[in-house]
């Protein structure tokens, strides 16, 4: 289930309006400016998402995930590498929190900066759509790359679904940064994935094509 360029632009569309709208949450949050940019958006294979977080040694990765039912069913995820979770929640707190403090911190900030970013994701798509859907109470997770993006380990939670397979995600690359790292050319790389049911996805390119043709 392809995406042509206009059905692509569409989405990024959506996309960037729910970063606007997490940046703006997030910056509240923490009493500084928090800039969000989304580089690249692809739909993708398993084997390409995997590939595209290029997750080395097999590590383990943390991410939250948001289960989301209704007249779209799948699963958001927004995932770090393990080794800069810590660094988030440094950025995001700052660096004069011991790292014991950061450690202790790190999934209750992680899942509070999930269901920032993964509801203001979701909520675009309702901004334009006729769709409705639930979200279900977000989840910190630790799990290896082929894991986290194996789309069958998550079909439990996604019972409205008709079929799920691994044959497609939207997968969305994200960088995170300060006002303060921005004057020092750093950022951090984040990644959300969207995984569908393919009902969800029939669904979902049914909304696109109402919404391109009232334009």
């Amino acid at each position: 289930m392809e995406l042509d360029e206009l059905e692509q632009d569409a989405l990024k569309e959506f996309f960037n309006m729910g970063l606007g709208m997490a940046a703006d949450s997030l910056s509240r949050m923490v009493k500084k400016e928090i800039l969000l940019s989304l580089p690249q958006l692809a739909v993708v294979d398993h084997r390409d998402a995997v590939a595209l977080v290029d997750n080395k040694g097999n590590e383990q990765l943390v991410a939250v995930r948001q289960i989301f039912l209704g007249d779209l069913c799948g699963t958001a995820l927004l995932i770090f590498p393990g080794g800069k979770s810590l660094e988030l929640v440094r950025t995001l707190l700052g660096d004069d929190v011991p790292l014991e403090t950061l450690t202790e911190l790190e999934q209750d900030t992680l899942l509070d900066v999930g269901n920032v970013i993964l509801n203001a994701f979701l909520s675009s798509f309702t901004q334009m759509m006729t769709i409705e859907f639930e979200f279900e109470a977000a989840e910190f997770l630790k799990a290896d790359c082929n894991s986290l993006l194996d789309i069958s380990a998550h079909k439990l939670s996604c019972p409205k679904a008709d079929k799920i397979d691994n044959s497609q995600a939207f997968f969305l690359m994200m960088d995170f940064k300060t006002a303060e790292d921005e004057l020092k050319h750093n950022s951090l790389r984040g990644y959300v994935v969207l995984l569908f049911s393919e009902q969800a996805m029939i669904k979902l390119k049914q909304e696109i094509a109402r919404i391109i043709s009232g334009l």
